[in-house]
């Protein structure tokens, strides 16, 4: 098996570099790269990370044609785009897949469970013994459902279901139109501009007012709840099996959960970039044994 091998948790945030060598692991950050949105940018970004890496590593450059490298990116749709940036980076051997892999090693390492990865955006993923299944993740505009995100449009929605007279308010509710002056026209404007972020930052604030009775932040939190749940089923969540929140929403479900559920979370033994080389380092050994 290589001695040398590296990892990579890229981010639309930030991508973090991990090289794992006899001495010790050096570890690197760099700023985002989604590899669909802005492909050219993102391999500037991890070539630079790799680089800076090596750096500190204490390594020449062209020492990294022959470290296997693994890479859990955003932005990795599909083959095409995972062959792209496999080209574009300095080593012979690279694998590269989209980042929820990384997320789900990193919390559960090899135990068999459920993870809840839900921040700004979403997915759900359950591991076994024989395989990894992941659904969700499909983006802000057709998917993230429970998200941050998705928690700030449903407000958004519900507010303008209450200016029209459809639906009862509520103080959250009020706390938020009072922001748009109760304009349906600014409420409107913000949805023109607005990304990911800017929704999900309502999310505290939802989670906050049903913590405290509001009638409206809990139907939002008890839906984001019943989605996580129809997920588990899906995935053939088992009873008893771990559920492992990850992601700064995650968390805030667990009360909304059935108790035989809630019962079962568990913290993660560790983060994506852990996973990132717990998986960088079973490609190394897989390559050892190819070139052997």
């Amino acid at each position: 098996m290589n001695s040398y091998f590296i990892a990579i948790d890229g981010g639309g945030t930030s991508c973090r570099f991990a090289l794992q060598s006899p001495s010790g692991v050096t570890y690197a950050r760099r700023g985002g790269a989604n590899v669909s949105s802005a492909p050219q940018a993102a391999i500037a970004v991890l070539n630079e990370g790799l680089i800076e890496l090596s750096t500190l590593a204490g390594l020449e450059a062209a020492r990294l044609g022959e470290i296997p490298i693994y890479a859990g990116l955003a932005g990795v749709v599909d083959d095409a785009v995972s062959q792209f940036v496999a080209d574009q980076l300095p080593s012979r051997h690279v694998l590269v897949e989209d980042d929820r892999p990384s997320a789900v090693v990193g919390a559960l390492g090899d135990r068999p469970g459920c993870l809840l990865g839900i921040g700004t955006g979403s997915f759900l993923a359950r591991q076994t013994q024989d395989e990894m299944r992941l659904i969700g993740g499909y983006g802000s505009i057709l998917g993230d459902e429970s998200s941050g995100c998705w928690l700030g449009k449903e407000l958004l929605r519900r507010a303008l279901h209450v200016l029209d007279g459809i639906l009862p308010t509520s103080d959250l509710v009020e706390s938020c139109l009072s922001e748009f002056q109760h304009d349906v026209v600014q409420i409107m404007n913000f949805s023109f501009r607005a990304k990911p972020v800017d929704y999900g930052g309502y999310a505290p604030r939802v989670v906050q007012a049903a913590r405290a009775g509001d009638t409206v932040g809990q139907e939002l939190m008890v839906a984001g709840a019943d989605y996580i749940c129809s997920g588990l089923t899906a995935l053939g969540h088992q009873p008893g099996e771990i559920v492992c929140p990850v992601g700064g929403v995650a968390e805030h479900y667990v009360d909304y959960l059935p108790a035989e559920i809630a019962a079962t979370v568990t913290e993660g033994q560790g983060v994506a970039l852990d996973g990132a080389l717990e998986l960088s380092r079973r490609f190394a050994r897989q390559v050892g044994q190819e070139t052997a």
